[in-house]
């Protein structure tokens, strides 16, 4: 791997060495090339120039030659003249032939200055009338008076002068052409060797650049390596330590590289360890070998981000190895893949715990559902009797005006005390369902007036019986239209009206609700306000923890489970409201319920009144919603129930039917019409449930009317509501009955199926 990864580094680095080494190759071959151009262009230059000097030079002597040739002329002509000789006169000739020639040479060679070209012409026509001029004198030198010979002589010399005079202009304007000539190849000179000596310095310099390039980047590569070898080390150390195998897999020639800890993570050698990629793959587990191969397919494919995976391979003992693979995938230039480089991890201690974890918590939800299951029943086996003590309470304490004083306590007692277990069961099964998450609220609108009414009912006997002043102040929200859980509200408000009852001995508890406005939202705001004992500052932390109360000495004192307060301040944080306190030892407590004030227009859907004057106005109700044709069916199983509930339904003057089981309910409802149908849940034979169904069934089946059916169950978890609407049920009462909801709940499907006939 790391060999692998050195080569592919030198490799780059070979590669940008060789292209800055074509550059400057390609730099210094142009600065060369031109260095070269400007050598073979100087010295052609420079030789062109010598060449037009030595063009002067040989201008300047055949015109310095004409001079003397003139001037032998002219000597050549007197020889004769004076000696007659035949020679002088051969020299004449020869020397005026070699004027012409040089004449017609010096026009040759100056065929490029228009100048001197006019000077020649001029010069030839002066030649010509110059040896016309010795010749008729050479032919009258011998009858020619010595005055006349005279005039000749000086005529001819004036020629010669003329002669001599524009040879010698000729000749200074050459030796000025000349002049210039040599000044042009001294300048030319100068400039080539300006020319060598800066593109030798440029080559020199390129040169030195290069070497220096050459060395930063040997020093570069030297330092590279270094580090590499260092960067190796570190990354081995690493490996080591965090005992990861690496492999890096040549996709294209399927080759494969496994270091050290991916061999011994396996429990081989490398020399027995099957290096080969198709040796490697059987090593995985039978039942993840294609979920592996299409995982990376997919991530090859692009389909997957990242290469993240967890599979098993076989261990050279045969146990198998949890395995957790990452790898990246490189692809080539054309962007097809070309190596895969990654890592495993043996997570088989952890995978382990996390089997564990995972057999804990089924184990742990087992004994949850078991819990909760035992939590029904016991719901159910409570309640049912429960609901017999409590019924019966009630019957009693509304029938004891002909019992003595003795006989009367004792049915108070009973029905508080029925009160307070049945309470107590509440806040055991609400606290539970909150813990869970199982806790749902109604939404449902319903008048605050009427909910504080049913409260003041409870409450008012309570207080009275312990000699204090109570006052519940809800005038200014006593036409407020509330949407909310009517029966939660009722519940947080007993709580905290009952706590204040329990800590007060003397004095007052007083209510007050109003409406406010906090943070620029309307708000719902109760203050229990009372006389009592009061909490220390020490403790008020923790009042509203479950099960605890200021101190043990409060307990022993006053009793209670120390639910009360927890479960109110999950049922206002539910609503999305809070429970503040202030208090002073010694001087009593304010609690304050603050909710959400969410007001609703119109009448509630359903509103329950429960002050006694009212309660005979039901019952008128009911009397006046039923005929001799209507009847009841009560299926109930537990005897005492029944007992209370067909007191109930003969105080009503309803007439009605028993069954004690799901199967007999059955066969009464396909013999008899029934208005109304109280349903248990629990029975033998067949369940409330399933009785339901059966009805439903059947109703649909033969197109008769439908039956109100009211389920009433000692189940009060999370979903028997739902569970009992799901079955076909109209409508859901808790166990133990309040007979006031009894009553309201039967008046209400009365009347409807009275309006649908």
């Amino acid at each position: 791997m790391a060999e692998g990864g050195f080569l592919m580094y030198g490799a780059r680095m070979l590669k940008v060495f060789y292209r800055n080494y074509l550059i400057f190759t390609a730099v210094l071959l142009l600065c060369v090339g031109s260095l070269g151009y400007i050598v073979v262009n100087g010295d052609a230059q420079i030789e062109n120039s010598d060449d037009w000097i030595l063009h002067s030079h040989e201008v300047i002597v055949e015109a310095e030659e004409l001079n003397a040739l003139i001037v032998s002329m002219i000597a050549s002509q007197r020889g004769f003249l004076i000696t007659g000789k035949e020679s002088f006169q051969q020299e004449y000739d020869d020397t005026r032939s070699a004027i012409s020639r040089r004449i017609a040479s010096l026009s040759e060679l100056t065929t490029d200055n228009p100048s001197q070209q006019s000077r020649l012409q001029e010069m030839r026509q002066y030649f010509l009338s110059f040896a016309e001029n010795l010749n008729d004198r050479t032919a009258r030198s011998l009858v020619d008076t010595p005055q006349k010979v005279l005039q000749d002589v000086e005529g001819v010399n004036r020629m010669k002068t003329d002669l001599l005079r524009l040879n010698a202009d000729f000749l200074n304007e050459e030796y000025e052409i000349l002049s210039q000539r040599i000044n042009i190849v001294r300048e030319r000179k100068d400039e080539y060797l300006l020319t060598l000596i800066v593109g030798g310095t440029v080559a020199v310099i390129l040169l030195l650049m290069f070497n220096a390039y050459i060395l930063r980047v040997q020093a570069k590569r030297t330092a590279a390596e270094t580090a590499l070898l260092e960067s190796e080390e570190v990354f081995r150390m690493a490996i080591e330590g965090t005992q990861d195998g690496v492999f890096d897999w040549n996709i294209k020639t399927d080759e494969i590289f496994y270091s050290d800890q991916y061999i011994e993570m396996l429990g081989y050698t490398r020399e027995d360890f099957p290096s080969s990629r198709e040796a490697s793959l059987k090593l995985l587990h039978p039942d993840e070998h294609e979920k592996v191969q299409e995982y990376v397919d997919l991530y090859m494919s692009g389909q997957l981000s990242e290469y993240s995976n967890t599979f098993r391979m076989q261990h050279k003992s045969g146990r198998w190895v949890w395995i957790h693979s990452r790898a990246k995938l490189i692809r080539d230039k054309k962007g097809a893949p070309a190596r895969m480089i990654g890592a495993h991890m043996d997570i088989s201690a952890s995978k382990e715990y996390e089997i564990r974890l995972q057999e804990a918590k089924a184990k742990a939800e087992e004994a949850n559902r078991a819990k909760s299951d035992f939590l029904a029943h016991m719901s159910h086996e409570i309640r049912t009797p429960l609901t017999t003590i409590s019924g019966t309470a009630e019957i009693l304490a509304q029938n004891m005006e002909e019992l003595d004083e003795k006989k009367q306590n004792l049915i108070r007692v009973l029905n508080s005390s029925s009160i307070a277990l049945k309470d107590l069961i509440s806040d055991v099964l609400d606290f539970s369902k909150i813990e869970s998450g199982e806790l749902a609220l109604e939404e449902t609108p319903f008048g605050l007036q009427d909910a504080f009414q049913h409260i003041v009912s409870v409450m008012s006997v309570r207080t009275a019986e312990k000699g204090l002043d109570f006052v519940f102040d809800y005038e200014e929200v006593k036409d407020v239209r509330f949407y909310g859980d009517p029966i939660r509200l009722r519940q947080i408000l007993i709580n905290l009206i009952g706590n204040a009852l329990k800590f007060t001995e003397k004095g007052y508890v007083r209510v007050i609700a109003s409406r406010q406005t906090e943070a620029h939202t309307p708000v719902l705001r109760i203050d229990v306000k009372d006389s009592g004992i009061g909490i220390p500052e020490e403790h008020k932390e923790t009042i509203f923890e479950r099960f605890k109360q200021g101190d043990s000495s409060v307990s022993r004192k006053y009793g209670g489970t120390g639910l009360g307060l927890p479960i109110s301040q999950k049922l206002a944080s539910l609503m999305g409201g809070d429970i503040l306190v202030e208090s002073t030892q010694g001087k009593g407590s304010t609690f304050s319920l603050i909710l959400p004030l969410r007001e609703v227009e119109g009448a509630a859907e359903s509103e329950q009144i429960y002050d006694e004057a009212l309660k005979n106005k039901i019952n008128d109700k009911l009397k006046a919603a039923i005929s001799n044709t209507n009847k009841i069916l009560l299926v109930e199983d537990y005897e005492g129930n029944v007992v209370v509930l067909s007191y109930i339904l003969e105080e009503m003057d309803f007439a009605y039917d028993v069954a004690n089981t799901g199967l007999e309910a059955l066969n009464l409802w396909k013999d008899n019409y029934y208005n109304l149908i109280l349903m248990d849940i629990q029975m033998p034979e067949m369940d409330g449930f399933t009785a339901t169904a059966q009805i439903r069934h059947m109703e649909e089946e033969q197109g008769i009317e439908r039956t109100p059916i009211i389920g009433m169950t000692a189940h009060a978890l999370v979903g028997d509501k739902d569970k009992c609407i799901e079955a076909g049920m109209d409508a859901y009462l808790p166990k133990p009955v309040v007979e006031v909801d009894l009553k309201a709940t039967m008046l209400k499907f009365l009347k409807e199926k009275q309006k649908a006939a």
